[in-house]
């Protein structure tokens, strides 16, 4: 249903929690059609529509911090066991989906003109929130606490390209362990370097480029799982961000700011979503055996 459905305006409720950077997230919890309105519900299909359980904003008993660095970390240790990174294979156990939408968003273009290597580096337009009737793209969404659950599907590949001065995609996902292969078209020298976001010690690699047709490929950035960020320390407008998954249930929105988790293992978690610019807030859920969840994330400046 549309965010105007009559529906869901007589059958729904609302839930603010505050964050980080001037946003609120809001998590919308509404029963779909019947179900919110205590008619039969449609079991057709995967199952139930209803409602995430969310239970407000996370406190410091919450286990999880919602400002800066330490929410970041979450990503990395966002796995089973005592160091959050121990993530087991399996097809057993009762589980649900989760959809949801990350809104508030609008299309924001930055203008970069480059100020040395001009015969490479050419002023251009970037558009750091991609947005499509009020989504926000580029937005990474993840699952805190699962210790198991269905096979890592993120590629194993992640594929980077430096042309024009400028470094795509600007978001990518890949599975921790897995290799980044580096493209560079461009006649220059650019040192690229993959820092950590959240870590004390974020430095994990770094790459020369020396000339155009260059192909490095390196697997030291994806060695554990976290926020990785990608900067070329001798051109400072480079930039992109590296996603590297613990477990199946981290997302990258696209422009309509949508993201899908199928097979998330029954029981309460905390859900996370981060934006380069937006900055990063968080919510609890709870999923629940043969239904389709869903929720509704918004920033608002």
């Amino acid at each position: 249903m549309g965010a105007d459905d009559p529906a869901k305006r007589r059958c729904g409720s609302r839930v603010f929690a505050g964050g980080a950077r001037r946003a609120v997230l809001t998590s919308v919890m509404m029963v779909a059609g019947a179900v919110a309105c205590n008619e039969t519900p449609n079991r057709s299909g995967s199952g139930r529509i209803a409602d995430v359980q969310a239970g407000g904003p996370l406190g410091a008993d919450d286990g999880v911090a919602l400002e800066g660095d330490r929410a970041l970390r979450t990503l990395a240790r966002a796995a089973g066991g005592p160091d959050g990174r121990q993530y087991t294979v399996t097809t057993r156990g009762a589980s649900g989906v989760l959809v949801g939408r990350v809104r508030g968003g609008s299309p924001r273009d930055t203008s970069i003109t480059p100020t040395h290597d001009l015969s490479v580096c050419r002023p251009f337009t970037e558009t750091v929130v991609p947005s499509r009737e009020g989504g926000v793209g580029n937005s990474v969404v993840w699952l805190v606490s699962v210790a198991s659950g269905p096979a890592i599907e993120t590629p194993r590949v992640a594929r980077l390209v430096l042309d024009g001065c400028r470094i795509s995609p600007r978001v990518v996902a890949v599975a921790a362990g897995g290799t980044v292969m580096l493209t560079s078209r461009d006649a220059m020298m650019s040192r690229l370097q993959f820092e950590a976001m959240g870590e004390a010690q974020p430095s994990r690699a770094t790459v020369l480029f020396t000339d155009a047709g260059q192909v490095v490929p390196t697997s030291v950035p994806t060695i554990t799982p976290g926020l990785v960020r990608v900067r070329d320390d001798l051109h400072p407008w480079v930039r992109a961000y590296l996603v590297v998954t613990p477990h199946p249930f981290v997302a990258i929105t696209d422009a309509d700011g949508e993201f899908r988790f199928d097979g998330v293992p029954v029981g309460r978690y905390t859900l996370l979503v981060w934006h380069e610019r937006l900055g990063v807030q968080s919510q609890r859920v709870r999923v629940e055996s043969g239904i389709e969840a869903r929720v509704e994330m918004k920033y608002d400046e």
